[in-house]
C-alpha cells in the first residue's frame, strides 16, 4: 500500500496528488497521520508482525522505510521490492556507555543492508562504511531505488532532511605568514622574513542535507600570536653619518576570521574535502618597535620606538583542502591546509598566508 504520492511532475499532478492523499485516504483508512510533515502509520499494514506499533513512513519507493515513532527503541524497518520485512536495531548511545557497547550492536546492520540490495552490488562498497543515521538510510534508500528504477520516478514520499545539521569544534593550527613592504608606507625598503607562530579557535560548521548532503558552510574563529622580523639597511645618509640600520620587531595578536563553503567528495567514514570563501585578519593587539642603529665617526648610537599598523584589519580571500574523518555520527576529527590572498591591506605590499589545522567537531 503506497501512502502518500510525491511525484516529479507538473505542479498540478503534485497538488492533485496532495489534495487526494489527505481527502481519500486519512479519513477513510485512519491509517495515515500527518504532524509537520511527518507521516505515522500503524504497523498492521505493514505487516502483522508490527501489530500495534506506530511507525514513522521515512521511504516509500522500490523499497520501503519506517522507524519506530518511539525514537528511544531504535527501530528501523524495511520492506524490500518482493514485500520482505527487516528490521535494523541501531541502537542510541547512552551517556556514559562506552564506545565498543554501542558499535556491538551495530553488527548485524550491514548483513541486512546487502541482502535487501542485493541486486545493486555497485552500492555494497558504501554499505560497509555506513554510518548509522536516520537520514543515511534515507538517502541509502534513494540511491537503491534510483539504481534499481533509473531515475527517481516512483519514489512516492522521501522524508526531507534537515535544513541544517549545525557541529561546533574546537582546533589548533600552525600559520606562516609572508609579508612584504609597500612603496608608499613607512615599512618601504624593509626586508621581512616568513612570521611562524600558532593558533586556536572555535569553529561553527553546518551541513546543508536540501542542497546537497556533501555541502557544507563554515565559520572558524581563531587568535594567534605573531612575532616577525624585518631588516633595513639605508644608504641614503651624509658625513659624517657611514652606516644606519634598521629592525623591525612586529608582535601582534591576531584575530583570524574565515567563512568557506565546502564540500565532501565522499560517504564513507574518510572524506576528502576542498573549500573556500573570504577571510580577515585583525590585529587585536600590537606591541611592536623598530630599532636603529646610528654608525657615526666610530660611534654607534642606538634608539628605539614603537612602531603602531595603521590598518588594523586585513581582507582576503581563503582555499582550503582536506580530509575529516567521521569517529561516530556525532563527532568527526579534521585536518586541512590553508592558502589565502589578503589583498586589501594598505599597510602591506603582499600579504600572503598559509597554515595547517587539526581539530575535532562535536
Amino acid at each position: 500500500m503506497k501512502y502518500f504520492k510525491f511525484s516529479t511532475g507538473s505542479t498540478f499532478r503534485l497538488l492533485l496528488s496532495l489534495l487526494t492523499t489527505f481527502c481519500v485516504i486519512s479519513p477513510v483508512t485512519g491509517q495515515v497521520k500527518k504532524t509537520d510533515r511527518v507521516y505515522e502509520i500503524a504497523g498492521e499494514s505493514v505487516s502483522p508482525r508490527l501489530a500495534g506499533e506506530i511507525l514513522q513512513v521515512l521511504f516509500d519507493g522500490v523499497a520501503d522505510l519506517y522507524s519506530n515513532a518511539d525514537i528511544k527503541k531504535g527501530f528501523y524497518y524495511i520492506t524490500d521490492k518482493n514485500g520482505r520485512l527487516f528490521t535494523l536495531a541501531i541502537p542510541n548511545k547512552e551517556k556514559g556507555e562506552g564506545p565498543n557497547e554501542s558499535d556491538s550492536g551495530l553488527q548485524g546492520i550491514i548483513p541486512v543492508l546487502k541482502v535487501v540490495m542485493q541486486d545493486a552490488p555497485m552500492l555494497h562498497e558504501r554499505i560497509e562504511t555506513f554510518i548509522p543515521d536516520k537520514y543515511e538510510l534515507i538517502d541509502m534508500m534513494h540511491d537503491y531505488h534510483v539504481v534499481i528504477a533509473g531515475s527517481v520516478d516512483g519514489i512516492l514520499y522521501e522524508l526531507p532532511p534537515p535544513a541544517l545539521v549545525p557541529h561546533i569544534g574546537f582546533f589548533a593550527g600552525y600559520n606562516a605568514d609572508f609579508l612584504k613592504a609597500g612603496n608608499s608606507d613607512d615599512l618601504y625598503g624593509f626586508e621581512m622574513d616568513p612570521a611562524l607562530f600558532p593558533s586556536a579557535g572555535i569553529s561553527f560548521k553546518a551541513f546543508l542535507p536540501r542542497i546537497n548532503r556533501n555541502l557544507s558552510l563554515t565559520l572558524d574563529l581563531s587568535v594567534g600570536k605573531r612575532y616577525l622580523y624585518g631588516y633595513y639597511n639605508s644608504g641614503d645618509f651624509a658625513a659624517p653619518v657611514t652606516a644606519v640600520f634598521y629592525e623591525l620587531h612586529l608582535h601582534n595578536y591576531l584575530l583570524m576570521t574565515d567563512l568557506q563553503l565546502g564540500y565532501n567528495f565522499d560517504r564513507g567514514h574518510l572524506k576528502p574535502f576542498a573549500s573556500g570563501g573570504i577571510c580577515t585578519r585583525t590585529i587585536i593587539s600590537d606591541n611592536s618597535t623598530i630599532d636603529s642603529d646610528i654608525c657615526s665617526e666610530g660611534l654607534v648610537i642606538s634608539d628605539s620606538h614603537d612602531y603602531d599598523i595603521d590598518e588594523k584589519t586585513s581582507f582576503g580571500v581563503i582555499l582550503s583542502l582536506g580530509f575529516s574523518f567521521d569517529i561516530s555520527g556525532e563527532i568527526f576529527l579534521t585536518t586541512a591546509i590553508h592558502y589565502s590572498e589578503l589583498f586589501i591591506t594598505p599597510s602591506y605590499g603582499s600579504y600572503r598566508s598559509a597554515g595547517l589545522t587539526i581539530g575535532a567537531n562535536f
